[in-house]
């Protein structure tokens, strides 16, 4: 609410001491309350890439999602839950250690029925504002990862029909070559993320047509 505040402040070093001297003087509960009104909120996003290298070119999962107009396709993922617990008093349980990959395990057989495997952190990405979702500032964890049924069951499974998604936020998924990602309506953050970081990840083996 008060971001911009906040962010003036930084912006002269005297103001900012004296700010910092007052703060020291509130009480921890005053001054908890404070911080949620100054800072942004943020959300904690997991994003699956499911990619098959083996094909020529190579390909990668897309899902279309049923509650967006506009960025309806993009990579498959989720959010994490909110932690339960009072935030004005010492917190004593800790998270797993692999949160967020349990996480990313979690909603991907939630919402597509697929279990998968050989987790590995390729980025996280800082998402200030989403033009098709607008909400809560985004820190997106990208995971590569593959089906445990491995590609070539997966393939089969959506080609008979077989293996559809579980959840009704998503409409469709599908296996696409990433030299054809331009003819789909893909999801902003992940266009940069396909674009930008995904050819380094991998070789820069691909190039868009």
């Amino acid at each position: 609410m008060f971001a911009w505040l906040a962010h003036i402040i930084e912006q002269h070093p005297l103001l900012h001491r004296t700010s910092l001297a007052l703060w020291r003087r509130f009480p921890p509960r005053l001054a908890g309350f404070l911080k949620g009104q100054l800072a942004r909120n943020w959300l904690v996003g997991v994003v699956a890439l499911l990619i098959d290298e083996t094909t020529k070119p190579t390909e990668i999962l897309l899902v279309e999602h049923s509650y967006r107009r506009k960025g309806a396709w993009g990579l498959p993922g989720g959010a994490l839950e909110l932690i339960a617990g009072d935030p004005t008093a010492p917190g004593h349980a800790a998270s797993p250690d692999d949160v967020i990959e349990a996480t990313l395990r979690r909603e991907i057989l939630e919402e597509l029925g697929i279990e998968i495997e050989a987790i590995r952190l390729l980025r996280v990405d800082a998402v200030p504002y989403i033009e098709e979702e607008p909400g809560p500032y985004r820190l997106n964890f990208y995971y590569r990862c593959s089906p445990k049924q491995g590609f070539a069951v997966l393939r089969e499974g959506l080609k008979s029909g077989k293996t559809t998604p579980v959840s009704p936020e998503i409409k469709q998924m599908r296996l696409v070559a990433l030299t054809d990602l331009a003819g789909y309506d893909l999801f902003s953050s992940d266009v940069r993320f396909l674009r930008d970081d995904l050819p380094r990840k991998i070789n820069g083996s691909y190039r868009e047509g």
